[in-house]
């Protein structure tokens, strides 16, 4: 069992993933997807994704692709009662992946590694983003380009830990997505956006995003693999 951390120093445990999921307009669902574990179906991506796919040149960026948006496709299609392959997925405005308007549903997809984090709403855009800690090499240059004057200055004085970095990160890239932003598109105000950041482990980090307005009066934490 996978425990998650909520800072500052609360624990959540992953549920197992049900087999009929029925999501609530105020409700919120992450799901933790084990990409090692779980397989990887071409026949079930549409000519999007399968252009997409085919653009990998590394095995395993290809595989972690393919199998990441093959569980996207198997879950949503849980929910609304479709075969994965019947699942209509569009690409809009900044390129953030949705269903087509009217959505049925939001969601948000982000990976790391051999971990991906899947969030899912009803009524509201929602992201998600999910980082391992690792090497950042300029993180001070970085940080400076797509940070907030406050995050900037936390992390000045804290002597630049890369933990707090990446936890910023999450929070920042979960605000972009939310709202179909990249990472170095215009900066989305706090205001717009609620986040809520939790860590898998020590050294891997993630934040969910929703739009202002409407705050979940749960969120449930699914592992596909349990």
């Amino acid at each position: 069992m996978v425990i998650v951390q909520e800072h500052p120093g609360l624990y959540t445990n992953w549920r197992p993933a049900p087999e009929h999921p029925e999501l609530r307009s105020d409700t919120l669902d992450i799901w933790l997807l084990d990409l090692q574990a779980l397989p990887c179906r071409e026949a079930v991506l549409d000519a999007d994704e399968t252009r997409r796919l085919n653009a990998f040149k590394h095995p395993d960026a290809r595989r972690q692709f393919c199998t990441s948006h093959t569980a996207l496709r198997g879950i949503l299609g849980k929910y609304l009662a479709l075969a994965p392959e019947e699942v209509a997925i569009q690409i809009a405005e900044g390129g953030k992946p949705r269903m087509p308007i009217p959505p049925p549903l939001h969601f948000n997809l982000s990976h790391a590694g051999s971990r991906a984090l899947l969030a899912i709403g009803q009524k509201h855009d929602v992201g998600i983003d999910i980082e391992a800690l690792r090497p950042i090499p300029g993180m001070e240059r970085i940080a400076r380009r797509v940070f907030s004057s406050p995050e900037i200055e936390q992390l000045a004085e804290c002597g630049w830990p890369a933990q707090l970095f990446f936890e910023t990160w999450s929070r920042m890239e979960a605000r972009q997505k939310c709202l179909g932003r990249g990472v170095f598109g215009d900066a989305v105000e706090e205001s717009r956006v609620q986040t809520r950041d939790f860590s898998l482990s020590e050294d891997c980090f993630a934040a969910v995003a929703w739009e202002s307005g409407w705050s979940p009066e749960a969120i449930n934490f699914y592992d596909a693999s349990l």
